[in-house]
């Protein structure tokens, strides 16, 4: 399946996110879920969208972002994750299935960012396999550019354990130092960045994700961050309600991508 376009999307927004999640290194806050299937997209195709706002950077190592087990392999991983530098991007199986880096679009402490992966391994052109976009811009500047090989099951959409803010397994599994929020995963689509936001000028917008008409597939899910109390509440319709470790009422905040501090 070629990636969704979708050009038809292009209103003003006048969307306002009300709320985000602060996931805190120092209290080692981080979320977790485990799939029962490998869903719609049988761990092929799949799109990820969330905001994010650094609160700081690993000194070295690095910090995921979204992480998922691939096998009992202690650092076999797939992984959304951040580097020291700022840089960003999807590693497949701890490096060994490859890795897509950023280079030059930075994720940043001073302003909210927008990042989508968008992945279809069953693509024969190895560069529409796996795209980053930021800012609804799609990244053509690498530090690392591996797109990964054609059928390539990843880790992430699998039936086993993700965590949001750490690694799930491994040995640099320090809790992410960051905000986060508007976090959607779209299981069985590759979308392109217009399902989740507008250009407004100069601007990068969200869009309201219930006007979208997204089908979030059986391991699908959106986290708003908005109920203080459980914060790793599914809005999709799917039921995916996360665990969250040391993240009280006090982690959902209102610095957001539409009101930011």
């Amino acid at each position: 399946m070629p990636l969704n376009t979708e050009f038809w999307q292009q209103p003003a927004s006048g969307y306002s996110i009300e709320y985000a999640a602060r996931f805190d290194e120092s209290a080692s806050s981080w979320m977790n879920y485990t799939f029962s299937n490998d869903g719609t997209g049988d761990a092929k195709i799949w799109t990820i969208s969330t905001w994010i706002k650094m609160i700081s950077f690993p000194s070295s190592d690095y910090r995921s972002i979204i992480s998922a087990a691939v096998n009992g392999s202690t650092n076999h991983v797939d992984q959304v994750r951040v580097l020291p530098a700022a840089t960003w991007g999807y590693q497949r199986q701890g490096g060994i299935g490859g890795a897509l880096i950023a280079q030059g679009d930075y994720i940043l402490t001073t302003d909210w960012n927008h990042i989508v992966i968008a992945v279809d391994t069953n693509q024969s052109t190895a560069e529409n396999r796996t795209k980053l976009f930021f800012n609804g811009t799609q990244v053509d500047n690498f530090a690392e550019e591996n797109y990964g090989a054609e059928d390539f099951v990843t880790g992430i959409g699998q039936g086993r354990v993700h965590g949001i803010g750490k690694l799930v397994q491994g040995t640099f599994n320090t809790t992410i130092d960051a905000y986060m929020a508007e976090f959607i995963f779209v299981d069985g689509v590759q979308h392109a960045p217009t399902k989740f936001g507008v250009a407004s000028g100069s601007n990068w917008l969200p869009i309201d994700p219930s006007e979208q008409s997204i089908t979030f597939g059986d391991n699908g899910f959106w986290l708003e961050f908005a109920v203080a109390d459980a914060l790793g509440t599914d809005s999709s319709g799917n039921s995916h309600g996360w665990t969250v470790n040391a993240m009280g009422t006090d982690h959902r905040v209102t610095d957001t991508p539409t009101n930011p501090a």
